[in-house]
């Protein structure tokens, strides 16, 4: 284990679940959860209150609100972090979710969803947080990438898991919420197990300010940035752009399903690689792929036997920005700064997906369907002139 980053485990011998496999098999179950009501709520949301007459404008509103709730209170998530501890941090934030699953059929009203939306989105923006810290807190250098990388193909698994499961519930009545919630509890169970977890922090030093963790690391948090920006356009805009470039709308929406499969299974592979050769070379080269990627799209929409594959490689080397980034993040900071450097992260990455689909959806208005994916390239143009300048100018100060 690397120095800088101490274990987990106490002085005196501890049973097997107390940490090692069964802790790091609880972070991704609760991992899981989190990645289900994230594919299960929104779309069970949206489509209750449009058969309720709802406009459109108001489902945005109250699908978006949780993401805009974690920026808002991130700030104090390290605080809570180091109060409560990583372990009860998670678990009353995934809890905190699930009441409100049982909340939500009690009044079907816009404002009253708003609400639970908006608090909802706390306490999984608490669980979220405290997760990647904890995954940081336990990984070493050789370790990381693939940590990082399974957490994320765990999440993707449940975002991809929550349609099915409300293909099953129905949207009708309490019952998918009930259900909805039951799979919340079931995934934070084994968490409930462990005797103890990792705290927030390793010491009473204090965090570096939130302005400060911008600039130790300021390509890192590009990389959230554009991983939030690219990802959220993406997957609002890409059945858009398909259907204006004559696809038809189940062809359309299929693009998102092969986007977001590449994010599921490439995770691994990338991780690998970065722990093998580098996180910012591997960061790097995902970024110029996702430079090319979306300028081939026009070609790949004449030449299917292209488009399946560019789509699958473009969506895992894209979220690599974010498993990549996040690694970085416990590479770059103090252990006393993991908690702070973690947040600013994931606010970032939310800020990107709060203007990513206005951003896509103006440059489309400009040049129809085009300007889609010119402006998804140049953000991953800018994040990858900002590796190779960090690059160049490390270079530099060694040899000078």
């Amino acid at each position: 284990m690397n120095s800088t980053h101490p274990t987990i485990s106490s002085p005196t011998p501890e049973p097997p679940f107390v940490s090692g496999w069964f802790a790091l098999f609880a972070i991704y179950a609760t991992n899981l959860g989190v990645g289900i009501l994230f594919g299960f709520q929104p779309p069970l949301i949206a489509l209750v209150l449009h058969r309720e007459g709802i406009s459109g404008l108001a489902i945005g509103a109250i699908t978006s609100i949780a993401t805009i709730a974690v920026i808002l209170l991130g700030p104090w998530y390290p605080k809570l972090l180091r109060s409560l501890g990583l372990r009860k941090s998670i678990a009353y934030g995934i809890l905190l979710a699930a009441a409100l699953q049982f909340v939500m059929p009690l009044n079907t009203s816009p404002g009253f969803w708003l609400i639970l939306r908006f608090i909802s989105g706390c306490g999984l923006g608490l669980a979220w947080i405290g997760t990647e810290v904890w995954l940081n807190r336990i990984a070493t250098d050789r370790t990381r990438g693939r940590m990082m990388a399974t957490y994320a193909t765990v999440f993707a698994a449940g975002v991809l898991t929550g349609p099915l499961l409300l293909q099953w519930t129905g949207t009708e009545g309490s019952r998918p919420f009930y259900i909805g919630a039951a799979a919340l509890v079931l995934t934070v169970l084994p968490l409930a197990c462990l005797r103890r977890g990792p705290d927030g922090v390793v010491d009473d030093q204090e965090p570096t300010s939130f302005m400060g963790i911008l600039r130790v690391a300021p390509t890192v948090m590009l990389a959230a940035l554009t991983a939030g920006l690219i990802e959220a356009a993406d997957i609002s805009l890409l059945p858009v752009y398909g259907v204006a470039s004559g696809l038809s709308e189940n062809t359309a929406l299929q693009l998102v399903s092969i986007f977001l499969l590449g994010n599921v299974l490439l995770q691994l592979p990338i991780g690998a690689l970065s722990d093998r050769f580098g996180r910012k070379r591997i960061l790097a080269a995902c970024a110029l792929v996702s430079v090319i990627g979306p300028l081939l799209l026009p070609l790949g929409m004449s030449l299917p036997a292209l488009l399946w594959p560019l789509l699958f490689i473009w969506g895992g080397t894209m979220y690599g920005f974010y498993t990549q980034g996040i690694a970085l993040v416990g590479d770059s900071y103090a252990p006393h700064d993991l908690a702070h450097a973690n947040t600013v992260f994931v606010m970032v990455y939310c800020a990107g997906g709060v203007v990513g689909p206005s951003l896509g959806g103006f440059g489309m208005d400009i040049w129809r369907p085009t300007g889609l994916v010119v402006t998804l390239s140049a953000a991953a143009l800018i994040l990858w002139v900002g590796l190779c300048w960090e690059y160049l100018r490390s270079t530099r100060v060694s040899r000078g």
